[in-house]
């Protein structure tokens, strides 16, 4: 089990020859506020987001049915659903947390691993591009800025984090361009330029290629904060 932080940019891949099930779960952190409360922000985080879990099979049982509640409750929902929701996947959290938390010998019901940190180059290419996405950045500036060889720089991108380096620009300012459309009220041109693209034509295909809808669809249908 991986917690991923909200607007971080990640791929699933699969051993071949394998059967696979992926179950996933996306929240705020307002389900977790209790606990948030209770050992703050900064310990919930480094417990969450730092580390891989493993479930031994004697404990996958419990968690499992954790899920299948989760899943019934989202389903059938009723007056009391919002609520078991909130408390079923605090369960979870806290099964996962106060496992880890103990020391390495008292912890019998989870096998925690550090997340590896990614090569320190294309970490610090990765960087670069979350602060300056909204400048006309080229694959050949980021390498010439790494002193690397083009070719060579493109190549190690995408063999290490599996995004070739335009596809990982593009999805940056993308999910940017998600929050602008629902957090302002800036025109879809006023946001083209802010997340880098030169024209609003070229922003809406590449926002449609990602998201199967036009930016102002998706404004639509999420609805604007700020209307």
């Amino acid at each position: 089990m991986v917690f991923i932080p909200a607007d971080t940019l990640h791929k699933t891949t699969y051993l071949d020859g394998k059967a696979h099930e992926r179950v996933y779960i996306e929240f705020t952190l307002d389900y977790a506020s209790e606990i948030i409360q209770a050992i703050g922000l900064e310990r919930f985080e480094n417990l969450l987001y730092n580390n891989f879990f493993t479930v031994p099979s004697q404990f996958i049982r419990i968690v499992d049915h954790i899920y299948a509640m989760l899943i019934r409750e989202k389903q059938h929902s009723d007056s009391f659903s919002e609520c078991a929701i909130k408390n079923l996947f605090q369960q979870l959290l806290i099964l996962l947390m106060r496992s880890f938390d103990k020391p390495l010998e008292q912890n019998t019901a989870l096998i925690s691993s550090p997340v590896q940190v990614l090569d320190e180059t294309i970490q610090n290419a990765m960087n670069y591009i979350s602060k300056n996405f909204s400048q006309n950045i080229t694959l050949d500036l980021v390498a010439q800025k790494l002193h690397l060889n083009a070719s060579y720089f493109s190549k190690k991108f995408k063999s290490i984090n599996g995004f070739g380096f335009k596809e990982y620009l593009n999805t940056i300012r993308i999910n940017h361009s998600e929050k602008l459309l629902l957090e302002t009220n800036l025109s879809i041109t006023e946001i083209a330029f802010q997340c880098g693209y030169q024209n609003s034509n070229y922003f809406g295909d590449a926002f449609k290629h990602l998201n199967k809808i036009s930016p102002t669809e998706f404004r639509r249908i999420k609805g604007n904060i700020k209307d």
